[in-house]
């Protein structure tokens, strides 16, 4: 649905052609032209095998290799013997960690030949006599931190075109599968906040609303990082899981006593009660040094009261990323669409907000609807009639609160998104409430934000959620004690005989106008 620039590829491949130009890199820029990835082979058919004297001895990349920097989704550094002898690419190289510092592209380094990780990180060998003394810091520090990532070993144990398939393979995996899509700039921000981790255990809350994708960033983060520790265990929807199957046999299972003195790896999901978590673990410097914990939660002070060391706030997905989710599910043939289409489809990842659950019960939803008119109409229905599984999510954060909480979550629900944070502290006051502690509690538990200019923001399909909760609780208009649509108001006002319980309501939204004209 989108159009690509000419200078946009999925693949960009940096190597010094001097050794690797006709066989190994061939190999794999035809392997992924063949699996439908787009590639821009970068070489420097100038480079020598000279070491590197002088600060100014090099070539920038030219305006075509700049377009193609740019426009690519992942860099495959393959260092050769001969790679430190080329200054385009050492410099090329670090316009791609910075690059990759932003989330904008994936840098996969391949150790080719005799070349190894560490001698890339050390700068020995062949890479040390290139490198000399007067090599630019930002290239030595740029070789470090590439020589750090995880990448891919070549070995006499295997032929180059089984090392060919299981780049094009890693390449595939990081690009195409749904559940990853926005994994890998929220990752980078993971590891941002964990190269600040010492040789001590650290622990790290993934903090979100429900349905943002607080779990799938945590599973695939932990599929990238479990081969480096001695164990691992990832444990989804820990809160259910530890009352339906209790602490003794969740314990036996993982086989816990066994970890305390090893190097872990542990992923716990959905922690809603910090000492369910604290007695599963054993407490939580129960393992061996330089371990690693993942929780994840939408309540913010669950993970201050498991002495997380750090935060990472999982976002939603940005607009390209949002579309690109919500066509999987909505047209999973990837059939050509009309520019009306295109329209409706934008509308629905607005109103979604970024959330991944509720753009792929969305896309369910709306899945086989070819033409605009019956799109827009579904839409209309599923925005009218919240579909179960979304207020299923939504609701168990909900259930969580007490009843002032309720309360005034419910009240902003129906009656104050995006109303000055001011302006709703006087009102709730004026009710009797308690709303500084009430509003930082539901910030705390993702269902608000407080922006910059102090309004008070609640995604859509909470408010709708909330809505709903509020007409379930009395089904009957004359019952409600919160109504905010004009027909109901309209409706209540005619009845001859209301039955109203007023709380609290707020009636500064009985807006004038043609609704209720009739009324008056």
């Amino acid at each position: 649905m989108e159009t690509s620039n000419a200078n946009q590829h999925d693949v960009f491949i940096g190597f010094s052609s001097e050794d690797i130009r006709y066989s190994f890199a061939s190999h794999l820029s035809a392997a992924f032209r063949r699996s439908s990835i787009s590639v821009f082979v970068g070489e420097d058919t100038k480079s020598k095998s000279a070491a590197v004297t002088s600060k100014i001895d090099f070539r920038l990349p030219d305006a075509t290799q700049s377009a193609n920097i740019e426009g690519t989704k992942f860099f495959v550094v393959v260092f050769s013997e001969s790679y430190a002898f080329s200054p385009l690419f050492l410099e090329t190289l670090v316009m791609f960690l910075e690059r990759r510092k932003d989330g904008l592209v994936v840098v996969i380094p391949v150790f080719y030949g005799d070349v190894t990780p560490s001698i890339v990180e050390q700068q020995t060998e062949n890479f040390g006599e290139a490198v000399s003394k007067d090599l630019l810091a930002r290239w030595r520090d740029g070789l470090t931190e590439a020589a750090n990532l995880r990448g891919h070993n070549s070995t006499d144990q295997r032929n180059d075109s089984e090392l060919v398939e299981e780049i094009v393979a890693d390449v595939r995996e990081k690009m195409y599968p749904t559940g990853k899509i926005g994994f890998y700039s929220r990752f980078v921000g993971i590891e941002n906040l964990l190269r600040k981790q010492s040789h001590d255990i650290y622990r790290l809350g993934l903090w979100g609303m429900a349905g943002i994708g607080k779990t799938t960033i945590a599973q695939a983060a932990f599929n990238l990082m479990s081969q480096d520790f001695e164990a691992h265990c990832f444990l989804e929807d820990f809160h259910v899981t530890f009352h339906e199957k209790g602490l003794y046999k969740l314990r036996e299972e993982h086989s816990i006593e066994n970890l305390k003195e090893k190097t872990v790896l542990v992923v716990l999901d959905d922690v809603r009660n910090p000492m369910d978590a604290e007695s599963f673990l054993g407490g939580f410097d129960n393992f061996g040094l330089a371990s690693l914990m993942l929780i994840t939660s939408r309540d913010k002070q669950v993970l201050h009261q498991c002495k997380v060391h750090g935060f990472y706030e999982v976002t939603t997905l940005n607009k390209k990323e949002a579309l690109q989710l919500f066509n999987h599910f909505a047209f999973p043939e990837n059939e050509k669409s009309d520019s009306n289409l295109v329209e409706i489809s934008n509308k629905v990842v607005e109103y979604a907000s970024g959330n991944r659950t509720v753009l792929r019960c969305y896309g369910r939803e709306l899945k086989g609807k070819t033409k605009p008119e019956d799109m827009e109409v579904e839409f209309e229905r599923i925005k009218r009639y919240t579909p179960q599984e979304i207020i299923n999510v939504f609701k168990s954060s909900y259930d969580t609160l007490n009843d002032h909480e309720r309360n005034i979550f419910l009240d902003i629900a129906c009656f104050f998104k995006d109303e000055q944070l001011d302006y709703i502290l006087r009102i709730l006051e004026g009710c009797g409430f308690f709303p500084h502690v009430g509003i930082d509690r539901l910030v705390d538990r993702s269902l608000l934000v407080i922006s910059e200019n102090k309004k008070v923001e609640m995604h859509n399909l909470v408010q709708d959620v909330g809505r709903e909760i509020a007409k379930t609780r009395n089904s009957h208009i004359s019952s409600r004690c919160r109504l905010w649509e004009p027909s109901s108001i309209k409706s209540l006002l005619e009845d001859k005989e209301p039955k109203v319980v007023l709380n609290h309501t707020i009636f500064n939204v009985l807006y004038t106008g043609p609704a209720l004209g009739q009324a008056q």
